[in-house]
């Protein structure tokens, strides 16, 4: 059996431009984990290996549910080498390719999961930007738990290659600033969780073209085209408003931090969830109606994408929609309300027979004062 360092390798998982991925066994412990090992000549530089010990170091020390433990870092046999919790499931990418475009509901709790992973790295000193976030960095295991792998990489090969952010991460994926070579913070991140999330729900990413020139020219100047008509006829308006606000080509346009995008996508993901426990179209049809009840409700949050908070507010049209539906009247009420008009109709016809009467008396009263009465007629007539 192959033995790398305190591990013993089981299988080679998968293999890329950056290394190998090996499932091994700690020595020791005998626990199982997922052994990544670089490239030798990605190791040759002083400055890389040196970024790269401190970046997993770093990276060592943030346990978040959404974010792939890193359990060790080190150099064996000049080769840099990490071992991470072993996970099984799928990729997004995997996902993707296997369904399509993905349900709302689906498409957004896997965001929301990637927020809060981005969320928990970003607030680390110094913060660890993803800075290649595509559906192949992000794992689905049991219980539909969303894993973002492979923190800090991508700043480490770009130091260990010396060159600039061009020839770091994937064209689809990347965002303006990482293109310009501009200086990339967490809001690079937000970016590319943007167009993750546009490709899940529209099943194709937001720019596409065979020649690289005029992909990067796409995600530099051209604003996402529009969803396609059948799913923006069920997506919830503030989530739309939310995934244009992290696709603003400048970032200090797009929310403020990863925690404004999921606090602005967690109502979706409970009332989503709370529709059914159960899975499968059903639970997909019932969680729909629970979208429509939030729309209702005008619980949907928008994106202040020029402000440093993120602020949830009450949905206008939604509000209008409510104001526009008529209202439900109890079996009290309605009767008050009867027993309300018959009295004023009573009201009303007693007014106008007393004041009949009035009239009546005083019109009376006028042709007695003018001698017309009973006798004044016996000649047949009235004077001339």
């Amino acid at each position: 059996m192959q033995r790398i360092g305190e591990y013993f390798v089981r299988r080679l998982i998968g293999e890329g431009g950056m290394g190998k991925v090996y499932e091994a066994e700690e020595r020791l412990s005998r626990r199982r984990v997922a052994l990544k090992v670089l490239r030798p000549e990605l190791g040759r530089s002083e400055q890389g290996r040196q970024m790269f010990l401190n970046e997993m170091t770093i990276l060592a020390h943030l346990d978040h549910p959404n974010v792939v433990r890193s359990l060790s870092c080190s150099e064996v046999d000049g080769e840099l080498v990490m071992a991470l919790e072993f996970l099984e499931g799928q990729t997004l990418r995997e996902r993707l390719a296997e369904r399509g475009r993905l349900p709302w509901q689906e498409a957004v709790s896997i965001a929301a999961q990637v927020a809060a992973g981005l969320g928990a790295a970003h607030g680390q000193e110094p913060p660890i930007v993803h800075r290649d976030l595509k559906p192949e960095n992000l794992m689905i295991t049991g219980g539909e738990r969303i894993k973002v792998m492979d923190f800090g990489i991508a700043k480490v090969l770009q130091a260990i290659r010396k060159g600039t952010t061009h020839s770091v991460g994937t064209l689809q994926y990347m965002s303006p600033e990482q293109i310009d070579a501009a200086e990339v913070d967490h809001r690079s991140d937000i970016y590319c969780l943007g167009l993750i999330l546009y490709e899940a729900l529209a099943g194709q990413p937001p720019f596409q073209s065979e020649s690289p020139r005029e992909l990067l020219n796409l995600q530099c100047t051209s604003a996402a085209p529009p969803l396609p008509d059948e799913v923006r006829a069920q997506l919830p308006r503030g989530v739309e408003r939310v995934l244009l606000a992290m696709l603003e080509k400048a970032p200090a346009a797009r929310p403020g931090s990863a925690q404004e995008v999921g606090a602005a996508l967690d109502p979706f993901v409970t009332a989503a969830d709370g529709a059914s426990p159960a899975s499968g179209p059903a639970s997909r049809s019932m969680a729909v109606s629970s979208e429509q009840d939030v729309r209702r409700e005008g619980q949907s949050a928008i994106m202040q994408s020029a402000a440093p908070v993120a602020a949830a507010r009450l949905d206008t049209i939604a509000l209008l929609e409510r104001a526009g539906r008529p209202r439900e009247v109890t079996t009290r009420v309605g009767v008050a309300i009867a027993l309300g008009l018959t009295l004023a109709a009573g009201l009303v016809t007693y007014a106008v027979r007393a004041r009949g009467e009035a009239a009546s008396a005083a019109l009376a009263v006028e042709w007695e004062d003018a001698g017309v009465g009973s006798d004044a007629g016996a000649d047949g007539g009235l004077e001339p």
